[in-house]
């Protein structure tokens, strides 16, 4: 009998621990959509539903307006988008599904923008900045929206912090470090020095998997 009451307190803290990550448990469940939608995985529909049950779920107005800095009407604005989106790919491809996902993933990120902010840099390891673009032209957003997901794919591979920012909307990063274009992406330390930049470039993920390589031989060396 002990035993039971013991596994229902830690399943009931696990719960609200769960329930009560916000940001953390809608920007992980995106992201696994996200690299699912791109794969054209079996399973895409069922990550969808993982995300749509966590992004409508009843989270408090006061946590979200003081801890994750963003207001009630914002969040609404999220999911009232997240709704559209869900509506729209009914009737496209998986492809176009992609470029709209992509928008909505950047609505996330602007709705806590100032919580992601503090979040990233407070991280003790090695993490990636990569600048995004809600609005530009075609060739720009398309290659933003491709750079996204092998961003996403390389730090799940790498168990990498990242974090993935709108320049459209927020440019002020991307001027204090002078990373001015977007796509672009900056490397960090755990103590947020600059470690490596790459800005405008199609092979982007490529040399970024150099600039690893190079640093894992590094320390290999040592």
């Amino acid at each position: 009998m002990l035993n039971f009451k013991f596994l229902v307190f830690v399943f009931i803290a696990v719960s609200i621990n769960t329930y009560s990550q916000v940001y953390e448990s809608i920007e992980k469940s995106a992201t696994e959509y996200f690299i699912s939608l791109s794969n054209k995985d079996s399973d895409v529909d069922s990550d969808l539903s993982k995300l749509k049950e966590i992004l409508f779920r009843n989270f408090d107005k006061t946590e979200l307006e003081s801890k994750y800095q963003t207001s009630i009407n914002d969040f609404d604005s999220l999911k009232n988008h997240f709704t559209e989106y869900e509506l729209t790919i009914k009737n496209i491809s998986k492809d176009s599904a992609l470029v709209l996902f992509n928008q909505w993933y950047l609505h996330f990120s602007n709705t806590f923008y100032n919580y992601a902010d503090e979040k990233f840099f407070s991280s003790n390891q090695t993490k990636i900045l990569f600048f995004s673009a809600s609005m530009s032209c075609q060739c720009t957003l398309e290659m933003c929206k491709k750079q996204t997901i092998e961003i996403l794919n390389l730090a799940k591979e790498m168990n990498l912090d990242y974090w993935i920012v709108d320049s459209y909307e927020h440019n002020d990063l991307q001027i204090k470090y002078e990373t001015f274009f977007a796509p672009s992406l900056i490397v960090f330390d755990s103590h947020n020095n600059v470690l490596y930049k790459i800005e405008y470039d199609e092979k982007m993920i490529v040399s970024l998997f150099g600039y690893f390589n190079n640093e894992s031989k590094k320390n290999n060396l040592e």
